[in-house]
């Protein structure tokens, strides 16, 4: 259960890492966007990005699952753990397929953006380290999920 808070809490913070990059060109850096910027939008240069409410969509889950994680071993009920027990592994697949959403429309509004200007859309190491731990959080809680708790 402690690894478990360790990486919701990790994914938390890798929120706000960046998810993807924008450029002109290959050799250009290009300008990184967090799930933060994608959500809250962002400016680059004379473009603006104005950003997605839906994008928070992929902090909520952990953030939800962070705080009963605290406050599920005080209550004694049986019903109310096994509950915990199944969103603990119902919401790190649900975040996977959400990041995945939220790439594709992200594409799709940054084509929209720069119109005939070809830009090139690369995965940061922030989406990756999201789909890495959202896996990790999955598999501690099946495994918890068959724990026998007293």
């Amino acid at each position: 259960m402690r690894l478990i808070k360790v990486f919701l809490f990790l994914t938390i913070i890798i929120f706000f890492l960046p998810f993807f990059s924008v450029s002109c060109t290959a050799q250009d850096k290009g300008v990184n966007f967090s799930g933060l910027d994608i959500s809250t939008g962002k400016n680059i240069g004379e473009y603006s990005h104005d950003g997605n409410l839906s994008g928070f969509i992929l902090i909520i889950p952990p953030v939800i699952l962070l705080i009963l994680s605290f406050f599920i071993h005080k209550i004694k009920s049986d019903i109310i753990n096994n509950i915990y027990k199944n969103i603990s592994f119902i919401f790190p697949v649900f975040d996977i397929f959400a990041v995945f959403i939220v790439r594709y429309a992200f594409i799709i509004i940054v084509k929209n953006l720069f119109g005939d200007i070809p830009v090139l859309i690369n995965i940061k190491y922030g989406f990756v380290l999201y789909i890495i731990f959202n896996v990790l959080i999955f598999i501690l809680a099946v495994m918890n999920y068959f724990v026998k708790r007293e």
